[in-house]
């Protein structure tokens, strides 16, 4: 059967599944047959050869062929890498196909513990001491404390936050709902550390801060995967946590560990002094009757 759609050149920076659905109403019964198995696990694209497709599919690999050239790919090929490229940058979308092949519960769940570990041990065995103590010496006493982080990086900051404002005070959260950047960025200087989060699926807003950052002088600590990226190029230090998954989603154990580690550190680093801020804070706690 001869498709439908008529090739057209597609945006390039279009996604496999947009391009899929801006057509998918003109399309035959069985272009939209082959779209439905697509869809349903972009992912296996990345894995699969154009004949494998379209025997999944139920289809033949000539109306396959035909299908992506329509939907403004050179061969298929370039959509499997385009696929490849998705799953890669960590799109759950394109990893929600791992552990199917898992099909015993207790494997699947000793595999995710397994990797849960191994990630841990990674990231801890790749931590340099020296900068580790130094990256705490400087949060602690720096006379400002940034936490900048997006989507998912954010609830990662949000748990930095509340680990770190018990031990010091003066910490800041960005973005803040509704405001830009640049208000809080003008103040900062050579005496404040910003701790920017970037774990994988980053937006271009955090590299952007963090070079404005950069220019005023700020010392910046960048916690992120072990694949950076750019940003890591503006920072003092860098943390990079092994966060391989067995399932759709990334690993976030060595993230926490790291959290809670170096929020550990700052607190032993400041609890020397004579009035900490965690001592009274536990003054207040008890004044206000805020704990049980």
């Amino acid at each position: 059967m001869s498709a439908k759609v008529t090739p057209r050149t597609a945006e390039p920076t279009a996604s496999l599944e947009s391009r899929i659905r801006s057509r998918y109403e003109q399309m035959s019964a069985v272009e939209q047959k082959l779209s439905d198995v697509i869809l349903a696990s972009p992912g296996h694209l990345a894995m699969q050869t154009a004949t494998e497709l379209a025997t999944s599919a139920g289809v033949s690999k000539a109306t396959t062929t035909r299908f992506f050239r329509a939907l403004g790919y050179d061969s298929y090929e370039k959509a499997r890498r385009d696929a490849r490229k998705a799953s890669s940058g960590g799109s759950p979308l394109y990893l929600q196909h791992m552990g199917d092949e898992e099909r015993d519960p207790q494997a699947l769940i000793q595999h995710h513990l397994s990797q849960e570990i191994s990630n841990l041990v990674k990231t801890y065995e790749s931590l340099s001491q020296a900068d580790l103590f130094q990256m705490a010496q400087a949060i602690a006493h720096a006379r400002r404390v940034v936490l900048i982080g997006y989507r998912h990086s954010q609830t990662v900051a949000v748990m930095f936050r509340s680990n770190l404002i018990q031990v010091r005070s003066d910490i800041l959260l960005l973005p803040v709902p509704g405001d830009s950047l640049a208000e809080y960025l003008a103040g900062l200087d050579e005496r404040d550390v910003a701790i920017c989060i970037g774990l994988r699926r980053r937006l271009p807003q955090l590299e952007r801060g963090m070079a404005a950052m950069q220019a005023l002088g700020v010392q910046i600590l960048y916690i992120s995967d072990v694949l950076a990226g750019k940003p890591a190029k503006l920072a003092r230090w860098v943390i990079r946590c092994h966060t391989e998954g067995t399932l759709m989603f990334d690993s976030n154990s060595s993230v926490a560990g790291i959290t809670n580690l170096l929020c550990s550190l700052v607190g032993r680093e400041l609890a020397s002094e004579k009035s900490t801020h965690l001592a009274d804070a536990e003054v207040l706690h008890q004044q206000l009757g805020e704990l049980e």
